[in-house]
């Protein structure tokens, strides 16, 4: 693989994990706005079967982004196997540097690179997500907030 195919590789992953991060907000967004209308007021084993499907879809989501987590890490071993020969130009090396450990954790005094960060938020956002949901399918209590809407005519109008 040339450094060209690897940097188009990642462009394109970046693509699909913000592609991905914006699905997980319409599906968890839907599954708010069902809750609030339907679920909510449903019964235990509706609720469970709907969270249960919502999980599935989470998870297949995740498997997905594990998936495109180790492609990630394969593609940036190619870049590395291009350095080390002497191959690479500064859009291979800028790629390089989102992987290369430069930051370090405050509490763990460990070594984040970029690409290491962004997992963490996916990952650490996905987990509060699924929590969240968690709490508001079986423990929030909702209460229907439909707002009444009236179709009038011109002459209804004053």
């Amino acid at each position: 693989m040339t450094e060209a195919d690897v940097v188009s590789e990642l462009v394109e992953f970046t693509n699909i994990l913000l592609a991905g991060v914006g699905l997980i907000f319409s599906i968890v967004s839907a599954y708010v706005v069902a809750l609030n209308y339907f679920i909510g007021q449903s019964n235990f084993i509706a609720r469970f079967a709907s969270f249960a499907f919502m999980t599935l879809v989470l998870g297949l989501l995740i498997m997905v982004m594990l998936g495109a987590q180790d492609a990630h890490i394969g593609l940036i071993a190619r870049l590395r196997e291009l350095e080390a020969q002497r191959q690479l130009t500064a859009a291979g090396r800028a790629f390089l540097f989102n992987s290369t450990p430069e930051w370090v954790g405050l509490i763990t005094r460990h070594r984040y690179s970029i690409d290491d960060i962004v997992r963490t938020c996916v990952w650490v956002g996905l987990g509060f997500v699924y929590f969240g949901l968690l709490y508001l399918t079986f423990l929030h209590r909702w209460t229907a907030d439909v707002i009444n809407v009236a179709i009038e005519g011109q002459k209804g109008r004053k």
